[in-house]
């Protein structure tokens, strides 16, 4: 009889945990048809004197960007004190009550919690999305956000993918493009056999942002090297083949904020978001706003903060400006 007690009380404190686990919020098109991204990226934060910069600069963002999800693409906590920074990060997001997601950057693991480690302190955060992704591919963090339709309730209208590029001098594998082509397969089927508009987010660079530099519909800022594998894995062409990938954007080079268009995908920087590395050609954000039932989205920077870490100024812009406003496909349609 005791034993029967006891399994019934776990089975109770089971059932408890698993209802107060809070649901996970979903991502869908407004009203008026936009879906918006602020992507936040290199933010190289550390438990230092630079902390309360840092996470006003995240604050006042958010606060005016009010996107419908912050994307964060690698290099986000680099410090000693993994989990503090994290738990920094993490605490000041939840307070604007918005969905986030990571991905990971080279620096992100290097100190003391595993990509893996990070992913599971943050899923106790309500509106975290960031899934560690199946456990047969290479990597930390390959998933898919799903957003929905606002018109057509549990349709969806749209997809971000997402991807661990991991190491430097690394490079996306063949197991992470078998994976995103069956779900990029499967996402078409389900709208009757045709590619479901999408993004793709990962932290390094791949070799094609060499082969946008110079074009005439490239704009943005290229004052340093292309900091990508030496091996090109064949991402960029899996993507072009599958037909849904719209945008690619990343991180990683610090003094790279531009965007340019090859084979109809659009290869982009995020803005650097990060007060303590370098990198001088200002600090802010990139907003992405998705345009529903359309293969189309508008994309510009938000300069907030002009930074020289070795003249340690940290200057507001006030106002902050926009910077490079471009609509694909339109703005890329060359003449």
């Amino acid at each position: 009889m005791r034993s029967k007690v006891t399994v019934f009380l776990c089975c109770m404190a089971i059932a408890s945990f698993v209802v107060a686990q809070p649901a996970k919020p979903v991502l869908k098109f407004g009203e008026t048809g936009r879906f918006k991204i602020m992507q936040v990226t290199d933010i190289h934060y550390s438990v230092s004197e630079y902390s309360a910069s840092s996470l006003e600069f995240l604050r006042e963002a958010v606060n005016l960007v009010r996107p419908d999800l912050i994307m964060l693409t690698g290099d986000i906590v680099v410090s000693d004190e993994t989990r503090r920074g994290w738990e920094d990060i993490a605490g000041l997001l939840t307070e604007f009550k918005i969905p986030w997601a990571v991905v990971f950057g080279n620096h992100d693991s290097e100190y003391e919690l595993t990509n893996r480690q990070i992913i599971e302190l943050l899923s106790a955060y309500p509106d975290n999305l960031t899934e560690n992704g199946p456990e047969h591919i290479s990597g930390n963090g390959n998933y898919v956000l799903p957003v929905i339709s606002s018109a057509q309730p549990g349709k969806t209208a749209a997809v971000l993918y997402c991807f661990d590029s991991k190491k430097q001098h690394e490079w996306i594998s063949y197991d992470q493009m078998d994976w995103y082509r069956q779900q990029s397969r499967r996402f078409a089927e389900q709208n009757g056999g045709k590619p479901l508009p999408a993004l793709a987010f990962y932290h390094i660079p791949v070799p094609e942002y060499n082969e946008v530099i110079g074009k005439p519909t490239t704009v943005g800022v290229q004052k340093e090297t292309v900091c990508c594998p030496e091996y090109n894995s064949g991402s960029f062409v899996a993507m072009y083949e599958c037909g849904d990938v719209m945008g690619i954007f990343v991180g990683h080079d610090h003094d790279n904020n531009y965007i340019g268009c090859r084979h109809g995908i659009c290869l982009a920087y995020g803005f650097k978001s990060g007060r303590r590395s370098y990198g001088k050609i200002g600090r802010g954000v990139r907003v992405i706003e998705l345009c529903e039932g359309e293969r189309k989205f508008t994309t510009h920077l938000l300069h907030l903060y002009d930074c020289n870490r070795e003249e340690g100024t940290w200057t507001p812009l006030r106002p902050a400006v926009s910077l490079f406003p471009v609509t694909y496909p339109d703005s890329f349609t060359e003449k």
